[in-house]
């Protein structure tokens, strides 16, 4: 395994606000003489977010320091060299009120530093893009698909946000109807341009109900949102069985599909309050 160490390329729209917008990584790996920065500059994408950026000259940028780096490699093999990517970096950018600048930094260990280099890219910056000409569906759309039904089974006004603690997290729910248990139901949209972002939110929510494993007293709802593209479907159904298989048992159904959720809870409410009913006089 080797060690490496990478930084990401930021570019800053409005240096006084702090407005940014994640572009490339740069990445150093001394033992494989590795140093890349990887970039995503599209015109497109960036117009998108900043109509009167001047794409031009900040291509003419990028590809300025894209050859800088490369020219480090080819003549020099890093001698002398800086210890990390961000010394790399700031040795031809520095950190100044420049609408670029190097924006956080880390360090791993890695059998192929190209492959470290592409996952890391893909999560820093491709991440956050979504298909031209739409919309992803957000968690709360999800949700909108429910209240319709929660509404008519005289569920949606119990609802309040809640926050569950442990001895490991607190995690925020936005749905919750307390009832003897905590019932949270979370809309989760797998609405995603690719699998890994597929992957990290499954992993996310699976991750907390592991850190709230030990509270008997709640019971989550995952309502999942399918992927708008198809290809993603074996993976939807993937992270729908991730989320099954979390701890606190919880129950996991499709948008589409939301009666069972709604039907278990009215089952639940109704119950409780039977159960709160006191008993009736003898002889009564």
């Amino acid at each position: 395994m080797a060690s490496y160490s990478y930084t990401i390329l930021q570019y800053r729209h409005d240096v006084w606000t702090g407005e940014a917008l994640n572009l490339g990584v740069l990445m150093f790996c001394p033992s494989h003489s590795y140093l890349s920065l990887k970039v995503r500059t599209g015109r497109a994408r960036l117009g998108r977010v900043y109509p009167d950026i001047d794409h031009g000259a900040l291509r003419q940028t990028i590809k300025g320091l894209e050859k800088y780096f490369a020219n480090r490699l080819e003549k020099n093999g890093f001698l002398p060299r800086p210890d990390s990517a961000l010394d790399f970096g700031r040795s031809v950018l520095a950190d100044d009120d420049s609408s670029l600048r190097w924006f956080s930094s880390g360090s791993g260990l890695a059998l192929d530093p190209a492959a470290a280099h592409e996952a890391i890219f893909a999560r820093m910056v491709t991440r956050y893009e979504q298909e031209e000409g739409r919309d992803a569906i957000t968690d709360e759309m999800v949700f909108e698909r429910v209240k319709d039904k929660l509404q008519r089974a005289e569920l949606l006004h119990l609802m309040q946000p809640t926050t569950v603690t442990s001895e490991f997290a607190k995690i925020s729910f936005a749905h919750t109807i307390q009832n003897g248990k905590l019932h949270c139901i979370q809309p989760v949209s797998f609405d995603s341009v690719d699998e890994e972002q597929m992957q990290l939110k499954g992993a996310k929510w699976a991750g907390n109900m592991q850190s709230l494993q030990y509270r008997v007293d709640l019971k989550p709802y995952f309502v999942t949102g399918k992927p708008t593209n198809p290809a993603l479907l074996p993976k939807y159904a993937q992270m729908q069985k991730l989320l099954r298989v979390s701890p606190l048992n919880p129950v996991v159904v499709d948008a589409d599909e939301v009666d069972v959720i709604v039907g278990q809870l009215a089952s639940a409410v109704k119950s409780h309050t039977d159960e709160a009913k006191p008993a009736p006089l003898f002889g009564a």
